[in-house]
């Protein structure tokens, strides 16, 4: 549990610090494209299209296109970052940790990913407060506990 709250409370730092909103870096059609193939255009053209919808703040539809490009290209780092990017934005926060992961797997000097899987577990942080602050008093030490570290860790910075 220590561990966890270790780990949680470092992400929580990147979410305190004050900045500006960006996107995962565009991958440029040309790159994901490099040769003319078909089936490349059409997971470039995809991947655009979600950018776009993400970009547009239109995340179900993000989503809905990532996850066609993914199915497509399977091992496609920037793919699997903006699919997480999508599903972190509507709360399917457990199922972009895994996609960021996925993506560093595949690319390990991947800033953005990183940003973004510590913005994730930020957010999985902030569920684990709400949740204990609805237990009451049964929940009341580790969230003291937990609102500690986070104070602590911000304090780091």
């Amino acid at each position: 549990m220590k561990r966890m709250v270790a780990v949680l409370m470092l992400a929580a730092i990147c979410f305190i610090v004050p900045r500006h909103v960006s996107y995962a870096s565009e991958t440029s059609p040309a790159d994901m494209a490099r040769n003319d193939q078909p089936q490349n255009k059409a997971v470039a053209s995809l991947y655009d299209q979600g950018v776009e919808a993400n970009n547009n703040n239109d995340f179900q539809k993000a989503l809905s296109l990532f996850e066609q490009a993914l199915s497509a290209d399977p091992d496609n780092p920037d793919i699997l970052n903006m699919l997480a990017h999508a599903q972190r934005k509507i709360g399917l926060i457990d199922e972009s940790i895994a996609n960021y992961k996925k993506a560093l797997e595949l690319r390990p000097r991947f800033p953005e990913a990183h940003e973004y899987l510590g913005e994730a577990y930020i957010q999985a942080a902030m569920r684990e407060v709400e949740t204990l602050k609805n237990y009451g008093n049964d929940g009341r030490e580790e969230l003291e506990d937990l609102s500690e570290d986070i104070k602590e860790a911000a304090q780091k910075l």
